[in-house]
C-alpha cells in the first residue's frame, strides 16, 4: 500500500516538488509527508544534510510538496546512510517555493560525513483507499484522500489510459512470409482475421510491409466470408541462420548467433529482453533439440535490425514474436542460442577413455568445468552418457589442462539424460584456486603393487580391489615386465604366484602381453580360470617421495613434493595435487596432517621446478604415497611454474590485534615459531581476508587496513605472502611467504572482517557521552541495557579513552532505530575489552544506554581561527600516519569549517607522542574515531578547510588573484577569466563580472612582480558552485598565477601621443630664436645702415625736431593692446612726457651705441622644469607664469622700422616677447584609493 502512496505522491501535482528534474520526497515515516529529506537531482537520489539547520528550511519543504507546514523535526540516525548528500548547509528565508531556491553551497558540493539527519512532520497527511464492489476487499478503484486535522481536504483518483495495438502473420505458409492471415485478439490467442473482430482496413502490400514481408504478389481484393480465409504471399523470404563468432561463413546448425536470412541478407537480432522462450521456439523452427541456454554477444555489433523479441513459446518461427524491427542497421549484442545437437561430453587426460578432466563440447569448443559446487548426478549423467556405468564416489584429479573453462552452471537432476540438459544459462563465479572436475567412472580400472615396487598385482575398479590371478600358461616374464614399467619401477627381475585360497575377488581377465606395450589394459586378455593363484613381481627400480627444501635448515615437514624414480627426481604438478594426498605423504613422513600447498620457494629455485609427474593416482589399498601410479609429465614445459607443496602439521595461525575493535585490527601469524606482522600486500587477496576472518570467527574479508599505531622495529621475520584457498577455514590452510626483516618495501598492515564492530557514544553531548552504540559492517544499532552495569560501562570508557566512568542509566528505545544490537554483554574477571564481555544472548529489555564518563576529546584547528592548521586532539598533535580525506572531512565539520580542501604533513620528523586516528566515517567528531598514543611514523596532520577561505586581488577588482588558506595568502590557478570560477570570483570580490582589457588599460607592476610564481593551488568549480570557497583544490593546474579583471577595474587612461619627442621640441625650439635673433640682428644692421643713407646730412637736432604724429598713429593701429601696453609701460617708466620722453631718449643715444650694440649677443628663454621657455630675470609677471610662452614676432620688426630705432636691444626684447597662456589640461576624476601613471617628464 506505501508503494502505492510513493507512487502517487511522486505523480500528484500537489504532492511532488518538481522544478525540471529535480525533485523532493520525504522519506522513512507514516506517509508522504513526514520523514527524513530525500531529494532526486542528477538521474540519481540523495540527502539532504542537516550543517546549518533552520525552520525555515522545513517550511519550504512541507510547503514544496503540499503538505502543508512543518509541525515537528527531530534529529534521525540512519541504518544506512545514501552515498550522495546532494544539499548541505543549506538557509532559508521561508519564502523561496523550492528547496533548492534556498542558499546553499550547491549540487554535492558541501561534505557530509554524519549519519544523523532531520525528521521532519508537515501539518497534511495522506490516506489510500479501494473503492471497490461489495464483496470484495483487495480490487477495486485506488483513490487517495488529503488530510489536515482529521478533515478530507482533496480527494482524486489514478487513471490509466488503454492502449490499442494488433499484431499480425501469416501461418501455414512455405515460409513466414507467406499462408493464412491471422491477428492477435488476445494476449497469446491468435484467430483467422475473417474469424477475429478485427475489422480488415488494410491493403495486401499494407499487411506485408506491416509483417516485414515486402510487398503482395497478388493485389487482389481482402473480403471475409464464411467459406474461406485470407490469405498473402510476401516477395520476400525470411529463414534462422546461426553464426559462429559472428562470421557469415561459419554458418552453424545448432549454436552461434541468431540472424534473419532476409531475401539473401543476413540480419542479425539483437539480445534485448532475449530469454530461454525465444530460444525455444528458435531450436524448435531449426530441429537442433531443446534450447540449452540463450545469451547475449559480448561486444556490440553494427548489423543489428531486430530488437526486443518477445516470444510465447508457442510460436511457429521467432519471425512471429513480436519485436522491435529497425530500418536501418544498429549497434548491439546479438543474441545467441545454443541447442541441445551441438553439446557433447568427454573425459580428457586420464588413463583411460572412462576417467578423466570433463570437458564439454560447447559453441563448438571443448571446455572444462570447474570443481567447486559440482553436483554428483552431473557425474552420472556423464558417465551413463559414455558408457561407463556409475560414477564412483570417490573421484581422483588429473592435471588441469589448458582448454577453456565453461563459465556456466552445471547441474543435472535424475530426469537427465543427455548433459545438455544440465548447462543452465546462469553464469558460475570465478574462484581463485577452483579446479577442473576430475572424474572417474565405474568401468574405470587402475592397476597398483602392495609395495612400492613389488608386491602383488592388484587391480581397483569401482571402488572395489580385485587381484590379478596367473599361472605360466596365463602370465610370463614380458607380461610381468609391462607391469613394472607401468608402475614405473623400472624392469621385473622375477615373479611368482601366490596361492589365492579363501581369497575371492579375483580379476575377471588375465593378460598376455607382447614387447611394446605401455599397460596391462592394452594386452591380450582372455577370463581367468577358477582356482588360479595370484601374480606377485619384484621390480628392479624404485620409487621415494619426499618433501624438499632449498635452504640450510632443512625440514622434512614442509617444500615441495619430489618424486624420484630410480634416483631421477623432479617435482609433481601442482594442478594433480590434491589433499588427500598431502594427508598421506605428511602421514608417511610422520608428519601430522597436511594443511594446504606453500608457493614460497617457487621463484627462489627454478632448477628445482623441474616437473616429472603430472599426476600421481591412489587406490584403497595404497597405505604408501610411492605405492601410487605416477602419470609422467611428458610435457614438461607445462606446470613448470606450479609444483606441489606440503606443509604438515599446520603451526600457521592468526590472530588480529586491537582492542577497541572487534574482527579488525593489525594481523599477525604465527609462522615457525613465532608471531610476525603480515605485510599490507599479503592482505589484499580476498581468500586470505575471508580465511583470517573465519578463523577468528568474524565472517568473511571486507577489506585490508594501513597498520595502526606506532610500528616498533621489527627485527624478526615478517609474512609478505599469504595464499589461501575460497574454501579455507583457518589460516593453516594457506601458503605463508616469509620475509626475514622489515624493510621499506613491506608496509605492515591489519584486516577488516564482517563481523567488524566498533562502540561509540552517540547523540549526546561531545564523544564521551551519549547512546552507546554498536557500528557494523551492516549498520549501527543502539546496545541494549539487559545485564549491562557500572562494570562494563567502566570497560567501555577505558576502551574509548574516555577517562573514568561517571554514570549510565537505560532509557526507553527511542525512534532513533528500529532494532537494537542483538547481544548482550557482561564483564568478569580481567578483561582486555569490551568485547571480552560480549555474550550470544539476545536481549530482552527493550531500553537502550545512555553513558557518561568523566572525560572529553575535544579536536581544535590551528591557533588562528581560520579554519586550517595542525590537528590536535585535546592539545596533543595527531600524527599523518594513516590521515585521509575523509578524516579531513569529520574535522571541518566538527569545527564548523564546511568541506575539507586539503591535508598535509608538517613537522616531518616529530619525535614526540601525538594520537594516531582511524575513523570509519560516521563520527560527528574526530574524538569518536578509534585513538592510540605514540610516536609517529611520519609527521603530524595539518588541515585546511573551506571555512576559512577568503580571496583577493592585487588591486581593485582585477590583477592577480589571492587566495587565503593554509593561514597564509597565496597565487592561485584560473582555468579562464570567463569561466565559471571568473564569474564567482568577481562576484565574491564585489567587482561585477569578468571584463576583457588591452594591455595599455592594466597597470602591470604586481603582475610583473608575481609573474615566476608557479601556484600550488587552483580553482575547479562545476555548474552546481555557487560560492567560490568549495572551489579550492591543492592543485597545481597552471604554470603562472591567475590573473583577472572585472566590470569595476580602474581602467588606466592612456597619455595621448606626443608627436614629437620632448628633447626635439626644446631643440627646434632653441633653434628657432638663435634663428630669430640673428633675422634681428641681420634687420637692425640694415637699418642702420639705410639710417645713416638717408640722414647722412642732416643734424641731430632736426632729427629731434621731426613729427612723431604719424609714427603715433601708425603704432596704435598696428601694435595689438599687449605691444601698445608694453611700450607704454617702457615710457613711462623713463619719465617725463611722451614729447619728452622721446626726446631724452632720443639724444641719448649716439649711433656708436647702436653699432656697439649690434655685437651684443641675444639672451635666450631659459628652459623650465616643465620643458617651457621662460623669461629672463627682467621679465615682468606675465614673463613669469608657470605656462608661458614666448614668441618673436617677426613682422614687427620690418613694418616698424622707426619705432624700433628708438628702442634699446634690452627694450627691442621686451617688446617684441608676446605672452600666450598654455590651453588648460582636461581634469580627470580622480578617487582617493586609486593608482595613477604620470606621462614621462611631469611631475
Amino acid at each position: 500500500m506505501w508503494f502505492l502512496l510513493l507512487l502517487w505522491y511522486a505523480s500528484s501535482p500537489h504532492l511532488s516538488s518538481t522544478q525540471v528534474e529535480d525533485r523532493l520526497i520525504l522519506q522513512g515515516g507514516d506517509g508522504p509527508c513526514e520523514g527524513y529529506v530525500e531529494v532526486f537531482h542528477d538521474g540519481k537520489w540523495g540527502i539532504v544534510g542537516d550543517q546549518k539547520w533552520q525552520l525555515n528550511n522545513e517550511k519550504v519543504i512541507c510547503k514544496s510538496i503540499g503538505c502543508g507546514t512543518s509541525i515537528s523535526s527531530k534529529d534521525l540516525l540512519l541504518k544506512k546512510v545514501r552515498s550522495t548528500t546532494w544539499m548541505n548547509e543549506v538557509e532559508c528565508n521561508g519564502n523561496e517555493k523550492y528547496l533548492w531556491d534556498c542558499m546553499f553551497p550547491g549540487w554535492n558540493r558541501s561534505s557530509n560525513t554524519k549519519d544523523t539527519v532531520k525528521k521532519i512532520t508537515c501539518s497534511d497527511k495522506i490516506q489510500l483507499e479501494l473503492e471497490s464492489l461489495p464483496g470484495v476487499r483487495c480490487a477495486g478503484t485506488l483513490r487517495y484522500k488529503k488530510m489536515l486535522m482529521g478533515k478530507v481536504k482533496e480527494t482524486g483518483y489514478f487513471c490509466n489510459p488503454k492502449w490499442d495495438h494488433h499484431n499480425f502473420r501469416l501461418q501455414g505458409g512455405s515460409n513466414v512470409c507467406s499462408g493464412q492471415l491471422e491477428v492477435e485478439e488476445d494476449e497469446g490467442v491468435w484467430k483467422p482475421v475473417c474469424q477475429s473482430q478485427y475489422k480488415l482496413n488494410k491493403s495486401r502490400d499494407d499487411l506485408c510491409s506491416h509483417m516485414r514481408c515486402g510487398k503482395s504478389h497478388s493485389q487482389e481484393n481482402m473480403v471475409c466470408d464464411s467459406s474461406k480465409n485470407i490469405s498473402l504471399d510476401c516477395t520476400d523470404k525470411i529463414n534462422i541462420s546461426l553464426l559462429k563468432d559472428d562470421q557469415s561463413q561459419n554458418v552453424n546448425h545448432c549454436f552461434g548467433s541468431v540472424h534473419f536470412n532476409h531475401s539473401g541478407t543476413l540480419e542479425a537480432v539483437c539480445s534485448t529482453n532475449w530469454d530461454e522462450k525465444d530460444g525455444r521456439v528458435v531450436c524448435r523452427e531449426l530441429g537442433c533439440g531443446e534450447v540449452v541456454l540463450v545469451g547475449s554477444g559480448s561486444k556490440l555489433q553494427k548489423d543489428g535490425k531486430h530488437d526486443l523479441v518477445d516470444c510465447k513459446d508457442s510460436e511457429a518461427s521467432l519471425w512471429h514474436c513480436l519485436a522491435m524491427h529497425n530500418k536501418n542497421p544498429t549497434s548491439c549484442r546479438k543474441a545467441s542460442v545454443l541447442c541441445s545437437g551441438s553439446v557433447k561430453v568427454r573425459l580428457s587426460d586420464g588413463p583411460g577413455r572412462c576417467a578423466g578432466r570433463v570437458e564439454i563440447q560447447h559453441e563448438g569448443v571443448w571446455k572444462s568445468v570447474r570443481e567447486s559446487n559440482w553436483k554428483e548426478e552431473n557425474s552420472k549423467v556423464i558417465c551413463n552418457q559414455m558408457i561407463c556405468g556409475d560414477a564412483l564416489a570417490n573421484t581422483d584429479s588429473f592435471i588441469q589442462g589448458t582448454s577453456q573453462v565453461l563459465s556456466n552452471e552445471v547441474i543435472c537432476t535424475s530426469n537427465s539424460k543427455s548433459i545438455s540438459n544440465c548447462i543452465k544459462s546462469t553464469k558460475k563465479q570465478p574462484q581463485q584456486q577452483d579446479t577442473n572436475k576430475m572424474l572417474i567412472c565405474q568401468e574405470h580400472a587402475v592397476v597398483f603393487l602392495t609395495g612400492d615396487c613389488s608386491g602383488k598385482v592388484g587391480i581397483e575398479q569401482a571402488g572395489k580391489t580385485y587381484w590379478l590371478s596367473g599361472s605360466n600358461a596365463t602370465f610370463d616374464r614380458q607380461t610381468a615386465m609391462v607391469v613394472c614399467q607401468q608402475m614405473d619401477c623400472g624392469d621385473a627381475t622375477s615373479f611368482t604366484f601366490e596361492s589365492s585360497s579363501g581369497t575371492t575377488d579375483l580379476w575377471k581377465y588375465s593378460y598376455n602381453c607382447l614387447e611394446g606395450k605401455k599397460s596391462l589394459f592394452d594386452c591380450e586378455r582372455s577370463k581367468h580360470l577358477s582356482n588360479h593363484s595370484i601374480v606377485s613381481v619384484v621390480c628392479s627400480g624404485s620409487k621415494t617421495v619426499r618433501l624438499k627444501v632449498d635452504t640450510k635448515d632443512e625440514g622434512k615437514c614442509w617444500g615441495k613434493v619430489e618424486v624420484c624414480l630410480d634416483g631421477a627426481c623432479g617435482g609433481v604438478c601442482e594442478d594433480a595435487w590434491t589433499d588427500k594426498k598431502s594427508d598421506m605423504l605428511c602421514k608417511d613422513l610422520d608428519c601430522g596432517s597436511a594443511i594446504y600447498p606453500l608457493s614460497f620457494l617457487r621463484k627462489s629455485q627454478s632448477a628445482l621446478n623441474k616437473i616429472t609427474i603430472s599426476s600421481v593416482h591412489r587406490t584403497q589399498q595404497t597405505t604408501n604415497i610411492s605405492q601410487c601410479n605416477m602419470v609422467k609429465n611428458v610435457d614438461q614445459s607445462y606446470c613448470k611454474d606450479k609444483p606441489a607443496y606440503v606443509v604438515c602439521s599446520g603451526s600457521v595461525k592468526a590472530r588480529l590485534m586491537e582492542h577497541r575493535d572487534r574482527c579488525s585490527g593489525n594481523v599477525q601469524v604465527f609462522y615457525q615459531g613465532n608471531w610476525s606482522p603480515v605485510c599490507k600486500t599479503a592482505l589484499n587477496n580476498k581468500d586470505v581476508q575471508n580465511t583470517i576472518c573465519r578463523e577468528q570467527g568474524c565472517g568473511h574479508g571486507v577489506k585490508p587496513l594501513s597498520f595502526f599505531g606506532p610500528s616498533s622495529a621489527n627485527s624478526g621475520a615478517v609474512v609478505s605472502g599469504l595464499t589461501c584457498s575460497a574454501n579455507s577455514n583457518s589460516s593453516a590452510e594457506c601458503t605463508v611467504t616469509v620475509a626475514k626483516t622489515n624493510n621499506q618495501q613491506c608496509a605492515l598492515g591489519g584486516l577488516q572482517c564482517s563481523e567488524w564492530r566498533r562502540m561509540m557514544l552517540k547523540l549526546g553531548n561531545g564523544t564521551c557521552e551519549g547512546y552507546v552504540f554498536v557500528y557494523s559492517e551492516a549498520d549501527s544499532r543502539a546496545v541494549s541495557s539487559d545485564g549491562w552495569t557500572e562494570t562494563e560501562s567502566k570497560v567501555l570508557c577505558k576502551d574509548l579513552g574516555c577517562g573514568a566512568y561517571i554514570k549510565h542509566t537505560a532509557k526507553e528505545k527511542a525512534d532513533y532505530h528500529d532494532l537494537l544490537w542483538g547481544k548482550k554483554y557482561s564483564c568478569k574477571g580481567e578483561t582486555i575489552s569490551i568485547w571480552d564481555c560480549e555474550l550470544n544472548d539476545r536481549p530482552s529489555l527493550n531500553q537502550s544506554i545512555y553513558l557518561q564518563c568523566q572525560d572529553d576529546l575535544t579536536a581544535s584547528l590551528g591557533e588562528t581561527g581560520d579554519c586550517s592548521g595542525k590537528v590536535l586532539l585535546n592539545n596533543l598533535p595527531v600524527c599523518y600516519d594513516n590521515w585521509s580525506e575523509s578524516h579531513s572531512k569529520i574535522v571541518c565539520q566538527e569545527q564548523q569549517c564546511s568541506n575539507s580542501i586539503s591535508f598535509e604533513e608538517i613537522d616531518k620528523g616529530s619525535r614526540g607522542d601525538a594520537h594516531f586516528v582511524s575513523c570509519i566515517g560516521s563520527e560527528s567528531y574526530l574524538g569518536q574515531c578509534k585513538t592510540r598514543r605514540g610516536r609517529c611514523g611520519r609527521g603530524l596532520v595539518s588541515v585546511s578547510c573551506a571555512g576559512g577561505v577568503k580571496f583577493n586581488s592585487t588591486q581593485k577588482c582585477g590583477g592577480n588573484i589571492k587566495v587565503f588558506y593554509r593561514g597564509t595568502w597565496e597565487s592561485v590557478c584560473l582555468p579562464n577569466m570567463f569561466s565559471q570560477e571568473g564569474r564567482l570570483l568577481c562576484k565574491e570580490l564585489g567587482c561585477g563580472i569578468p571584463q576583457r582589457l588591452r594591455p595599455d588599460q592594466i597597470e602591470q607592476s604586481e603582475e610583473k612582480k608575481d609573474g615566476k610564481i608557479i601556484p600550488e593551488t587552483s580553482l575547479k568549480c562545476s555548474n552546481e558552485n555557487r560560492n567560490l570557497q568549495h572551489c579550492v583544490i591543492k592543485k597545481n593546474e597552471c604554470k603562472r598565477p591567475g590573473v583577472i579583471y572585472c566590470e569595476d577595474y580602474p581602467i588606466k587612461v592612456p597619455i595621448p601621443p606626443i608627436p614629437i619627442n620632448k628633447y626635439v621640441g626644446l631643440s627646434l625650439g632653441l633653434l628657432s630664436l638663435v634663428m630669430v635673433v640673428a633675422l634681428c640682428f641681420f634687420m637692425r644692421r640694415r637699418f642702420v645702415t639705410r639710417f645713416k643713407s638717408r640722414f647722412s646730412t642732416r643734424k641731430v637736432s632736426a632729427f629731434e625736431s621731426g613729427d612723431y604724429e604719424d609714427v603715433e598713429t601708425n603704432g596704435s593701429e598696428l601694435f595689438g593692446p599687449m605691444e601698445m601696453r608694453d611700450l607704454k609701460s617702457h615710457e613711462s617708466e623713463s619719465g617725463g612726457d611722451k614729447e619728452n620722453g622721446r626726446r631724452s631718449t632720443a639724444s641719448s643715444l649716439s649711433y656708436d651705441d647702436i653699432a656697439k650694440e649690434e655685437n651684443v649677443p641675444a639672451q635666450p628663454a631659459s628652459s623650465g622644469e616643465d620643458g617651457t621657455s621662460s623669461p629672463g630675470p627682467g621679465a615682468g609677471p606675465s614673463a613669469t607664469h608657470e605656462h608661458a610662452t614666448y614668441e618673436v614676432e617677426e613682422d614687427q620688426q620690418e613694418s616698424y622700422d622707426d619705432v624700433v630705432s628708438m628702442i634699446t636691444p634690452t627694450e627691442t626684447r621686451e617688446e617684441i616677447a608676446e605672452v600666450h597662456e598654455r590651453p588648460k589640461p582636461k581634469c580627470l576624476a580622480i578617487h582617493d584609493d586609486e593608482d595613477y601613471l604620470e606621462p614621462d617628464g611631469q611631475k
